[in-house]
């Protein structure tokens, strides 16, 4: 119950930082890069790309984000991700470019356990708030993270 809406941050197809030629043509499935099941992001891109009509398949699964970054930044795929993070090896695509949907937000929360924190754990709700307000574009940020800023 004691939560606090951070930001909503947009999601982005995210490809390798040296292009590599992806293209939608002739049906060719869309080979995607997702952390393994269950995975929000994983969620929204299939269901996005069903709900587009594309057709897509699964290219490389790992249970880390390191792996996720490599497999990208080698071509195996695309994935989504915010632009919160991404390492140079990897970089956020226009989706008009590349003939992908447009992608939801993601809202950020901040949840605490009590309403009054213990002085750590509000020290470190004040730590986490002050890296997401330098993480996150300006026109991301709820009127709670600047006040908190």
């Amino acid at each position: 119950p004691y939560s606090e809406h951070v930001a909503d941050v947009p999601m982005r197809w995210i490809g390798p930082a040296k292009r590599i030629e992806t293209s939608l043509r002739d049906g060719e499935p869309l080979p995607l890069v997702a952390l393994e099941a269950p995975c929000l992001l994983r969620t929204v891109a299939t269901e996005t790309l069903d709900r587009a009509g594309l057709p897509w398949r699964m290219a490389f699964s790992s249970p880390s984000l390191g792996g996720i970054w490599a497999a990208v930044a080698a071509g195996l795929g695309l994935t989504i991700r915010t632009d919160i993070g991404l390492p140079a090896s990897v970089s956020a695509m226009k989706p008009e470019i590349a003939g992908l949907p447009a992608l939801p937000k993601m809202a950020l929360f901040l949840h605490r356990r009590d309403a009054e924190p213990e002085p750590v754990a509000a020290r470190l709700a004040d730590i986490l708030l002050e890296a997401a307000r330098q993480a996150l574009p300006e026109n991301t940020r709820t009127a709670g993270l600047r006040a908190a800023a």
